[in-house]
């Protein structure tokens, strides 16, 4: 999975969970605390009613007592009655109408006037005036919260003896305190902010924990990473990778850094048995050359120069000669490492060039006590290769079987034809049975200036030369070989469907 995906998935699950987790904590909380307002509700309820019709029986008696309606007299007596009667202390504000509208006549709080209206609804007066019922209302008191309104309404007889058979005289307003409603919506005020504090503080826990898990602590590698390589000391480097996009980077970056370290101690492991191997090949046609020179030197050096000195002169610059071709021969090889192969592609009779090269090979194997065996396929068609660079590859993969065998033996030369659907391929192989090759450097023999012969002075270029030439044929060569029974190479030659010559 993408890291970007990944990352995503993980903290949209979170929120889910965490918002999740909180709805229902604050549903089963939010459920027990309503299920005991409403007890407390229904607790309060009778008393407030039973409170709302104490002052009815009051205004009423009031009323009557001064056959009219006296506002002074009246505030009076509703001050007296919440100072005195215990269950008026939860009793906030007294609103008395003349008649039945909303407009307030006498009040327990001081200072109001018929301007001030109760909170009565239409509906309310309707109601009131058809069934005289009680109005419970919860309503928002100024500066003290919430708190409960009951509308009761009053009758005075001698009030409504010109009226048209309404009983109702007027309305009364009590308002009430409510300290547990208060208390309640302060909590679930609080609870909530405290809710989406920790919800907050969740989030950015799983977030940085996500990031630091996802995103920090692979980089954090990938540095440390870099600071190891910055000091050549990655094999000193202990990780545990992670897993995910930046994990596999990070194994692939390690494992691309130590394989180009070891390439790199390989190429100067090369260059060192490179240097040691061309200073042998040069300085032998040197040390020859430079030998030659001083007795040639010599020779001339002599008061008279007899025909026999001019006959050993013209030997010691065939030596010269001999060698300087020595010492191009060894730069064309070196050169021909860095720089691509060309090639002369003519259709060539591989078996034809085969028995060229054994005969020009067969006077050395004799006197190695070395015996060439062959078995050539007699169909086997012309195929498009540069005879010059085949043929030096040839002799190279025979002088190499012929090294391996200081005791003697035998070499093997075969050709077939490999057919594989339309595919066809020219098999040659060159076999011995000398030492072998071990196995743990088999992948390695192919390398230019690898050698196990640096005692011998062998540079390591006969191989990787002919590995290049192959390669340049758009060919494969691969060596099959166990330690003590001999080493064969095999080289295919790709046929196209459309050669002339099948």
């Amino acid at each position: 999975m993408r890291l970007q995906w990944k990352y995503a998935l993980i903290i949209n699950l979170s929120v889910l969970v965490i918002l999740g987790t909180f709805y229902a904590i604050d549903d089963f909380a939010a459920q027990r605390d309503l299920h005991r307002l409403h007890l407390r509700d229904v607790e309060n309820g009778a008393i407030f009613r039973q409170v709302a019709d104490t002052i009815r029986v009051q205004v009423e008696q009031e009323i009557e007592r001064q056959q009219e309606f006296n506002r002074q007299r009246l505030e009076g007596m509703l001050r007296q009655l919440t100072e005195t009667a215990t269950e008026m202390t939860d009793v906030v504000d007294i609103n008395v109408t003349d008649g039945v509208n909303a407009r307030i006549s006498a009040s327990l709080v001081a200072g109001k006037d018929p301007a001030n209206l109760i909170n009565l609804t239409e509906i309310d007066l309707f109601e009131i005036q058809r069934k005289a019922v009680q109005v419970y209302n919860m309503v928002e008191l100024p500066g003290q919260g919430y708190g409960t309104e009951i509308i009761v309404p009053y009758q005075v007889d001698w009030l409504n003896e010109f009226s048209d058979g309404s009983t109702i005289s007027g309305v009364i307003q009590v308002l009430f305190s409510t300290p547990d409603i208060n208390r309640y919506i302060q909590a679930l005020r609080w609870r909530h902010f405290w809710s989406v504090v920790v919800v907050i503080l969740l989030l950015c826990l799983v977030i940085v924990i996500t990031t630091i898990q996802l995103v920090l602590r692979p980089l954090e590698q990938l540095a440390q990473i870099v600071r190891f390589a910055e000091t050549d000391d990655l094999d000193a480097l202990q990780l545990s990778y992670e897993s995910g996009d930046i994990g596999r980077v990070t194994f692939t970056l390690v494992r691309m850094l130590k394989e180009l370290k070891a390439s790199h101690q390989k190429r100067i492991d090369a260059l060192g048995q490179f240097a040691a191997g061309a200073a042998h090949e040069i300085r032998n046609p040197l040390n020859a050359i430079g030998m030659t020179s001083q007795h040639l030197q010599s020779v001339f050096a002599q008061e008279t120069v007899t025909t026999e000195d001019v006959e050993e002169a013209k030997e010691l610059l065939s030596i010269v000669n001999t060698e300087t071709r020595v010492l191009q021969q060894t730069c064309d090889h070196f050169l021909a490492l860095n720089r691509p192969q060309q090639v002369n592609l003519q259709p060539t009779s591989l078996n034809d060039l085969l028995a060229e090269v054994m005969l020009g090979i067969t006077v050395v194997a004799n006197e190695a006590d070395i015996t060439i065996e062959n078995n050539m396929e007699t169909q086997l068609p012309l195929i498009e290769i540069d005879s010059t660079l085949i043929r030096q590859v040839v002799v190279n993969l025979i002088r190499n079987s012929i090294q391996s065998m200081p005791k003697g033996g035998r070499i093997f030369i075969r050709t077939s034809l490999k057919k594989a659907g339309a595919a066809s391929r020219v098999i040659l192989e060159v076999g011995d049975t000398g030492v072998g090759i071990p196995k743990n450097i088999q992948e390695r023999i192919f390398e230019a200036y690898f050698t196990t012969r640096e005692n011998e002075g062998g540079v390591g270029l006969g191989l990787a030369i002919a590995h290049q030439a192959i390669t340049a044929h758009k060919a494969q060569i691969e060596v099959q070989s166990q330690v003590g029974m001999g080493a064969t190479f095999k080289i295919s030659f790709r046929i196209p469907e459309n050669n002339p010559h099948l």
